[in-house]
């Protein structure tokens, strides 16, 4: 085969490619390092999120045990403002952009904790959808928005346009259908770091807000914790654990069956940013 053919084979991209070749090679620098350089760069991360079997947890997880509880948090946290449950993330937009909350088959439940030594605030929101592939969908649509911008902007209760930049939030994702971000005004007098995540057909969201970071694996811990209330048989403490059990069926025979709760089906057919006022 031709260079020509070949070059018209892979396009204007192909062609600078193997321009590029060419030219590291001519300069000595070789073929070796042509390909290895760009491979160098890609980062390869890896997690322990789990991916939960949804289609099992639809129908199953009671959105009232999916918000947080006072014996999820340190024990300075207190009862809050049941109103500040308005600002919840649940429905609202993100960055700009309204991400439409899938159907509801429930009313949303929501707890609103406050730390009262550095008047920061708790928000927990979790509402059942009409399907579990619904509730995936919202967490993604939600992670796609704050995925295109790095700031936005927003009005304090004075009416001033203040600026707010988009960070990762801190921790892990305990599982795959999840997002978290952490906003933090230009002038760092306001915090908020939230996450949403799906179980089944529920949404569940936290959020907090305060003068500064929360203390380290607040929202990890809150998160944990509710994994483990709602799936108990999949989300065990510590995490899933692959679990071997060997039985006999007959004589000389032994079936080993693996029971790990991690599998996850496919879809089956048919079927401002919500932060509350830091200033």
């Amino acid at each position: 085969m031709s260079i020509t053919s070949i070059l018209s084979r892979l396009g204007q991209q192909g062609v600078r490619l193997v321009l590029l070749v060419v030219v590291i090679a001519l300069t000595g620098v070789g073929l070796g390092l042509a390909i290895g350089y760009p491979v160098s760069r890609i980062q390869f991360e890896e997690s322990n999120a789990i991916q939960l079997p949804q289609q099992a947890l639809a129908t199953k997880v009671d959105p009232a045990a999916a918000i947080t509880t006072a014996t999820d948090l340190p024990t300075s946290w207190e009862a809050g403002d049941p109103s500040l449950a308005s600002f919840g993330l649940l429905g609202t937009e993100f960055c700009g952009e309204e991400v439409e909350l899938p159907t509801t088959l429930s009313s949303i439940q929501s707890a609103v904790f406050a730390n009262p030594a550095d008047e920061s605030v708790l928000i927990s929101q979790a509402v059942r959808v009409d399907r579990f592939q619904s509730a995936r969908q919202y967490v993604e649509d939600v992670g796609k928005a704050v995925g295109q911008c790095e700031r936005f902007y927003r009005s304090d209760l004075e009416g001033n346009r203040v600026e707010v930049r988009i960070d990762e939030a801190p921790g892990e994702a305990p599982i795959t259908d999840y997002v978290a971000r952490k906003f933090v005004t230009a002038d760092g007098e306001g915090v908020q770091v939230w996450s949403m995540m799906a179980i089944g057909d529920v949404v569940v969201a936290s959020q907090y807000v305060g003068p500064t970071s929360p203390q380290q694996g607040l929202l990890s811990d809150v998160e944990l914790d509710i994994l483990r209330r709602v799936t108990p048989e999949s989300f065990a403490l510590g995490g899933i654990e692959t679990e071997t059990t060997t039985t006999t069926t007959t004589p000389g025979t032994e079936t080993t069956v693996l029971d790990s709760g991690t599998e996850d089906e496919s879809p089956t057919p048919g079927g401002d940013e919500g932060a509350v006022p830091t200033d």
